[in-house]
């Protein structure tokens, strides 16, 4: 009888040993970044989502630029492009995805529009994203 509570006692300990290994596994941070951004803010939304293509300051320079069939423009001369006119709606339609953009390989940029709806079907919540990016690059615009 001795044997077996000693053989008891043993699987015991092990196992309430790796309890606290579990927990700790469990409340690390993940090494991947999350998919959405719950800030709304359009400065973090562009470095979640943007950054990697167009660069941090907005100059098609990003680590990802040289993957793409055709760089990404310089997102901070949008307006000197216009005459001075920031292109409010058109930045918002390419964000959605409703514009024909070649360097993503289709019509559509990465579908942020879409995988925004994925990740968080309220409508309100999409709007709100693709707004504050617009608004984002907007001021970033260059005379």
């Amino acid at each position: 009888m001795s044997k077996v509570i000693r053989a008891l006692f043993v699987a015991t300990l092990a196992i309430c040993s790796l309890i606290p290994m579990a927990n700790a596994e469990q409340k690390s941070p993940s090494a991947t970044a999350p998919l959405i951004v719950e800030s709304m803010y359009g400065p973090d939304l562009y470095r979640h989502y943007c950054a990697t293509c167009h660069g941090r300051d907005g100059k098609g320079k990003g680590p990802a630029a040289a993957a793409l069939k055709v760089p990404p423009p310089d997102l901070t001369v949008l307006a000197r492009r216009r005459n001075g006119v920031f292109p409010g709606a058109d930045v918002e339609s390419n964000i959605r995805g409703g514009a024909a953009l070649t360097a993503h390989g289709s019509e559509e940029m990465p579908v942020w529009g879409p995988i925004f709806y994925a990740l968080d079907p309220s409508d309100a919540h999409v709007r709100a994203r693709i707004a504050s990016l617009v608004a984002h690059i907007a001021s970033i615009q260059q005379p």
